[in-house]
């Protein structure tokens, strides 16, 4: 069980070493910014599993990496990645916090605090998990809002949630109940993006 932990753990760090390499080396193109956020979103999906690489320090389920945290890194990492790898990231942590949500929430499903603390939120585990999955969809797409033109913004940022956790449900969780949250939780999140952009455009059309 511990090799297996070490094992996946080991892996989230590849990917996420390499994901950091291909958003470094790829240009800020359209083309580019929509393959930058497909390939972080996919790299994302097991970023939150970083957790086994830090057991003495974290526990599994740590309320660290089960958190958008981990999709800010590239605002720590300079400008020239532009916005699409966080978009991208946000729908993959999004993704795996949706998928936990199903999971009853006793002893190693719960959300932990650190160490020194290492204790359980309980029944909170839940509402973490949730508002987080949420927040990162909202994210990412006023993220992609603001950096894709008009007309393909929502439509490609809703296909890319909606397959990726369906893909994710089906075939990491092979859980039906997984794929509908995993294409619920997006298409509320869309529905306040839209609704939240629309406010601000009529707010912006009955200025004098």
């Amino acid at each position: 069980m511990t090799a297996k932990k070490d094992a996946r753990a080991d892996q989230a760090i590849r990917i996420l070493g390499v994901g950091v390499h291909i958003a470094d080396r790829t240009g800020r193109t359209l083309p580019g910014r929509l393959g930058l956020m497909v390939l972080m979103a996919w790299i994302f999906l097991g970023v939150p599993d970083l957790d086994f690489a830090l057991l003495p320090i974290l526990h599994h389920r740590s309320i660290v990496t089960h958190s958008i945290l981990p999709g800010l890194v590239f605002l720590f990492l300079g400008r020239r990645f532009g916005a699409a790898p966080i978009a991208g990231a946000m729908i993959g942590i999004s993704v795996h916090l949706v998928c936990d949500m199903l999971s009853p929430m006793v002893g190693f499903a719960q959300v932990w605090l650190p160490s020194p603390i290492k204790a359980p939120l309980g029944p909170l585990s839940y509402l973490w998990l949730g508002g987080n999955a949420l927040l990162g969809y909202g994210l990412a797409f006023l993220i992609a809002v603001r950096t894709l033109p008009a007309g393909i913004a929502l439509p490609f940022i809703i296909l890319l949630s909606g397959i990726t956790g369906a893909a994710y449900g089906m075939l990491n969780e092979q859980s039906l109940s997984s794929v509908v949250v995993s294409v619920l939780f997006p298409a509320i999140a869309a529905y306040l993006a839209w609704r939240r952009r629309r406010s601000h455009s009529n707010t912006a059309n009955a200025a004098p």
